[in-house]
Order: C-alpha cells, then structure tokens, then sequence
C-alpha cells in the first residue's frame, strides 16, 4: 500500500543507441556471455522453445539475436536451420561461437533484405522492438503469411524508446499487423512488478 505523501516516480523511457552502445553492454555483462539456462530470460525462452517443438518448426530467423542464446537452445532442441542477425558486432562474435550451428550476420533490421533472403517458417524477434522508434517499419518487413514470436517489456531502461502498461497496449499497437494475435504475460525474474509481453501470431498478408 501506498504511504500517505508519497509520490510513484513517473517511468520514463530512453533512448535509442547506436550499435557499439551494445558492443560493451554484451562485452561487459555476463549475463550475455554464459549458457542459456543461466540467462534471466531463460523462462521466456523455454515458452518459444516449447510452441516450436510442439509446433514441428524447422527453420528460425531470429531478429535481433543478440549473443546466440536463445539460438543454442533452439538448435539444442531440434530446429534443423537458424539463421540469425544484429546490429552489434561483438553480439555476432559471442553468438557464432556459443551455437556454431547457426549462421549469423551484422545487419540493421530497420534496412535489411535478410527478410526475403533467408528460408524460415518461423520470425522471432525479442526484446528489440521497444528499442526501435520506428518498429512498426520493421513489423512490415517481416515476411508476409509468416509466423512470429516477439516479446517486449513492461518497464524503462536505457535503451527502451517505449514500454507497454498491459496486454491491451500491445495489442493496441501491434494487432493490426498480425492475425491470430495471442499476447501472453509473464513475470520477470526477480521483480515484483516487471512483466514480459509474449505475442504470437501470422504476419498479415
């Protein structure tokens, strides 16, 4: 409960950062250095993990990759191609050798051509679009008729240009882009209030 004259602090967002932002965030953080059962995010990934094999997937494009974590869990458990891409170098440099099985390039999502270049059944995009101010651009290069997994947060960070109060905010800002939307919630490890917004659904035509 609320004491009497206390004042919530307003959440306020930040900004967008250039890629070598995130070379030293990776290249400092352990969090993004060691295996993927360690990983805060470890939770949300066991969800994708388990619709896909569920699902019979074969093929992922994951956008925004980031170390390659997410991508060993998912060859660890079946995916027969991965491919993917960020914009951090030094990301590419961790996720080639943490999941060798994958093929992985520096590339912008905002500009890429990897949308139509590469073979998948499957988009997953994490934890990116809410640092991105133009990420309905980037939804509408996703490839048509294609199923995507994409999460984005709760809360205010550094390099979040937007964050969502609840499921029908997302909903709000992305539904109109994908059929079959199915926006799920989850807890963030170690926080009381933080949550994670899982959506799932096919990249209207």
């Amino acid at each position: 409960m609320r004491k009497p004259g206390f004042l919530q602090p307003k959440p306020t967002v930040g900004a967008e950062r250039p890629s070598h932002w995130y070379d030293k965030k990776f290249a400092t953080s352990p969090t993004y250095q060691g295996p993927y059962q360690d990983s805060p995010y470890y939770f949300l990934w066991s969800v994708i993990v388990d619709r896909l094999r569920r699902d019979g997937a074969k093929e992922v494009l994951e956008i925004g990759c980031g170390t390659g974590q997410l991508a060993a869990f998912l060859l660890d458990q079946g995916i027969e191609t991965y491919v993917g891409m960020d914009f951090s170098p030094k990301a590419i440099e961790y996720a080639r050798e943490a999941a060798p099985a994958g093929r992985f390039v520096v590339d912008d999502a905002r500009t890429s051509t990897i949308y139509s270049e590469e073979r998948h059944d499957v988009l997953i995009c994490t934890e990116v679009l809410e640092h991105i101010p133009d990420d309905l651009s980037v939804i509408r290069s996703f490839r048509p008729e294609t199923r995507c997994l994409f999460s984005v947060p709760s809360y205010s960070s550094e390099g979040h240009v937007r964050f969502f109060s609840d499921v029908a905010a997302v909903e709000e800002r992305y539904g109109s882009c994908f059929s079959k939307l199915d926006i799920a919630e989850f807890p963030t490890p170690g926080s009381r209030i933080n949550r994670i917004f899982l959506a799932d659904g096919d990249r209207k035509a």
